[in-house]
């Protein structure tokens, strides 16, 4: 049976500071991490298939830096993509650690063919929305 992607194994996880420490820090919402991991899935399957040249760079432009857009552009003209010659990535795993409410820690998951690979990924939110500031495959 198919999983839709809100069913994908995978966390959010807001950092807790440690007991009585900063008490001041407020807890941060349940929408704004849902948002994260929702932004975070959506860009990191937009970003592996613009390396496996099924969109252009254009399209991660505009969810992406201007850094993250060259570095997978390097890659892909390079071609330096990990696993290529294995066929398509299917991502299969997110998990999201907020940082604090507009910064978050994201790795995950994909399969290329028989092989499992690695994903790493910042996000940072800003006045227009989430963007994805830093992008890593392994």
């Amino acid at each position: 049976m198919a999983r839709n992607d809100s069913e994908r194994v995978g966390t959010v996880a807001p950092r807790l500071p440690a007991r009585g420490a900063h008490p001041e820090i407020a807890p941060i919402d349940v929408e704004v991490c849902a948002g994260a991991r929702k932004f975070a899935w959506r860009t990191a399957q937009v970003a592996l298939e613009v390396l496996d040249g099924r969109r252009p760079p254009a399209q991660l432009a505009t969810i992406a830096d201007a850094a993250v857009v060259a570095a997978v552009r390097t890659l892909v003209g390079a071609r330096l993509v990990p696993g290529r010659e294995l066929g398509a990535a299917v991502l299969t795993r997110i998990d999201v650690v907020m940082v604090d409410s507009t910064r978050a820690e994201v790795c995950g998951g994909y399969d290329r063919g028989p092989r499992h690979f690695a994903l790493a990924a910042g996000i940072t939110r800003g006045r227009r929305g989430w963007r994805m500031t830093v992008f890593r495959v392994r």
